[in-house]
């Protein structure tokens, strides 16, 4: 008899923890979400940070070959770009216009973060990189 009412309490105690067991999962997994998504934001940031500073350098270095163009520079990184489908990339070259006597040439991708965040699109910030190398000069 002793053994029935042990056996009820147990069944009643297992029963009121699996009531507690769910309310803390209720209150814990949209934590754990937000903080799974923002890790994922993080490395999606990173990952543009990283695509564009090479962008940036692959950039530099097709216009620092002699007869390089504006428009292979362009292309050379609106591909790099193109691989991570970063949106709105703007790319500038300084100076504009490449020469024999052209000195140092400086390659700037900027591309907005709002358009490439994959959880919020509120920002107005830009992600900026830039590379500056010297032009190669044949004799």
């Amino acid at each position: 008899m002793q053994t029935r009412s042990l056996f009820r309490l147990r069944q009643s105690q297992s029963g009121e923890r699996r009531g507690v067991t769910t309310v803390e999962v209720a209150l814990t997994f949209p934590i754990l979400m937000l903080i799974l998504t923002l890790s994922i934001e993080a490395a999606r940031l990173n990952t543009l940070r990283n695509t564009l500073e090479n962008a940036a350098y692959e950039g530099a270095r097709r216009a620092i070959v002699p007869g390089a163009s504006s428009t292979d520079i362009q292309t050379s990184v609106l591909s790099i770009l193109r691989s991570i489908n970063a949106k709105n990339a703007v790319v500038t070259i300084n100076p504009a216009t490449l020469g024999n006597s052209t000195g140092p040439v400086t390659v700037t991708v900027d591309v907005p973060i709002a358009s490439n965040s994959w959880v919020g699109q509120t920002s107005s910030r830009h992600m900026i990189r830039a590379c500056t190398l010297l032009r190669e000069r044949t004799r």
